[in-house]
């Protein structure tokens, strides 16, 4: 933006500009972002998925059976989304639906035989890329950044006002 324009706007004080630091955080974030979704998808694609399928697959097979709400919180989804892939994965014949135990009107996802099958194939090829990824950090920020990304995960699931 010119000097000039810049100098003769002026924001709202309900509108703060963000700090260099805040800025650069959230422009960090999107590259690395933008970046692991390339690579993901490649991985998912010789799998005959794209990444978002896989992400849905790969929690079911952890915290399967399971259900679409819980998989929307968990992934931080939409549900239209999560309704669309899941339909998906059911044509695929990698996940089907059954009635939960206990309660007729609750219905929960878990993989099939095929789905498991695929699932193990694909993340060897995750395995590899973040072995690949985790090998440009030191040990010490693994660990930091780990906690750091759970601590913005942690905040990102609470409900907005």
């Amino acid at each position: 933006m010119p000097k000039k324009h810049r100098q003769s706007h002026t924001r709202p004080k309900s509108d703060p500009v963000p700090s260099a630091i805040e800025a650069e955080i959230v422009q960090l974030l999107l590259k690395c972002g933008h970046f692991l979704q390339r690579r993901t998808n490649t991985v998912c694609g010789q799998f005959g998925l794209k990444q978002q399928q896989f992400s849905v697959l790969n929690e079911i097979v952890w915290q399967g059976p399971i259900s679409q709400k819980e998989l929307c919180a968990r992934l931080l989804f939409e549900k239209s989304n999560v309704s669309k892939i899941v339909k998906i994965l059911i044509e695929k014949q990698l996940i089907h639906i059954e009635v939960a135990p206990g309660d007729r009107r609750l219905t929960l996802l878990t993989e099939t035989n095929a789905g498991a099958a695929l699932w193990k194939e694909c993340m060897r090829s995750f395995n590899r890329l973040s072995a690949e990824l985790v090998s440009l950090l030191s040990e010490t920020d693994v660990v930091k950044g780990t906690r750091l990304l759970k601590k913005l995960e942690k905040t990102f699931r609470k409900p907005t006002s």
